[in-house]
């Protein structure tokens, strides 16, 4: 069922239901995590899928890692994560991207596999690595976590049959260390032991894939652009609902909960229903930052002032998240303030207005002016198209064919 805005008089809105009832397919995250450990051991199944862009990319860059030669788009995790795959083999190796990902920080990166004994750099074709392995004996590598979690997540992804202990270390800044958790627990549950300290992790020599099946939960950040048209105007119920996951964006049920969203909990299913009034919040997002534009649109419809804080990485994502979420929260006419790490949005969904708003590029935008719709905003939303990287179901899902 499609969801439809009748402007009423001095733009008041009346919003008819949005619907929504289904699996969520999984888990990018998850999926890509997954398929560097298959790559370590054939016999490995996963079950579930995803065909959004950042998991074909994989895959298919996977499948040609023979080739020495493979396209990442513009998905940092494939970029990162096969950038250690590829330092683990001898042979020099190019990983080719659009120009928006070649020019996201990269430092950190070239940082570690120097310490590995790798030679990597950035040029117009891309990044390129001469490899022999991880040639450097040391037995303790620094690694930066103060930008993303990507980077110790793909060391650890290709820590696989090493000749030898390693230990990675850090000091200072930690960000998204919800999604260093995914990757702690998907090698755990495949049987990888790992010795996790507060500021290190100690992986032993020869460790080998133990299990044969392993499960690609559904993408929570997915889910949560669809819960959030639901309160804003429907409702909608999600299937095989994984409440035990280790997903970041799980922290979404909890931060509904506090709005005084409309829930059902049954053992694997969630339900989210209209909800006439929201409650502001105050909330860190510093595990969960992928949320930040859907539910900065949440908040603009909340009774009261939210703030969103503790997420400076925010402006190392697809785009500078903070500035152009609250260029669409500018458009709306909703007022707002950009803080260190967040933002501050003071609550009025009263009010339609028509304008033109540019994803710049980043699927979680196009997520953003989709929900916005829901609040009766006449938005012609440029390239539409990106939510591909990571759901390309989302329009269909928002605004179904009749």
């Amino acid at each position: 069922m499609n969801s439809s805005v009748k402007v009423l008089g001095r733009g008041l809105l009346k919003v008819n239901e949005f619907y929504y009832k289904g699996v969520i397919p999984s888990s990018k995250s998850v999926m890509n995590r997954l398929l560097i450990c298959q790559s370590y051991s054939k016999d490995l199944r996963i079950d579930g899928d995803s065909q959004c862009d950042d998991v074909v990319l994989m895959k298919k860059a996977l499948s040609e890692f023979d080739t020495f030669n493979m396209y990442c788009g513009s998905a940092g995790t494939v970029l990162r994560f096969l950038a250690f795959k590829a330092s683990r083999h001898a042979g020099n190796f190019l990983l080719r991207g659009t120009d928006r990902l070649l020019s996201r920080p990269i430092d950190d990166l070239l940082f570690i596999l120097r310490q590995l004994g790798v030679s990597a750099s950035v040029g117009e074709r891309g990044l390129e690595i001469a490899s022999g392995g991880w040639l450097n004996k040391e037995s303790r590598i620094e690694v930066p976590r103060g930008k993303s979690s990507q980077f110790l997540s793909g060391l650890l992804l290709n820590s696989w049959d090493l000749d030898r202990d390693i230990e990675f270390f850090w000091s200072g800044d930690v960000v998204s260390d919800g999604y260093l958790q995914i990757t702690i627990d998907t090698l755990r549950s495949l049987g990888m032991a790992l010795d996790v300290r507060k500021e290190s992790i100690h992986v032993k020599r020869r460790q080998t894939i133990a299990v044969s099946q392993a499960e690609a939960e559904s993408d929570l950040s997915s889910a949560f652009a669809v819960a959030t048209m639901a309160v804003l105007g429907g409702e909608a119920h999600f299937l095989k609902f994984p409440f035990l996951s280790l997903q970041p964006d799980l922290e979404f049920v909890k931060i509904l909960q506090a709005m005084n969203a409309s829930l059902d909990k049954t053992k694997d299913s969630l339900s989210v229903f209209k909800t006439d009034h929201l409650r502001p919040i105050d909330w860190n997002i510093n595990d969960c930052p992928d949320l930040f534009p859907v539910l900065a649109i949440l908040c603009s419809a909340a009774d009261g002032t939210s703030v969103l804080h503790g997420a400076p990485h925010l402006a190392y994502k697809e785009s500078d998240r903070i500035g152009k979420t609250a260029e669409l929260l500018n458009k709306m006419k909703i007022e707002n303030e950009i803080i260190e790490g967040g933002m501050k949005i003071i609550g009025n969904r009263a009010v339609a207005q028509n304008f033109e708003f540019d994803t710049d590029e980043d699927h979680r935008l196009a997520f953003a002016a989709g929900a916005a719709r829901l609040l009766g905003h006449r938005i012609r939303i440029l390239h539409p198209e990106v939510v591909t990287k990571s759901f390309p179901e989302f329009w269909e899902i928002a605004e179904p064919r009749k």
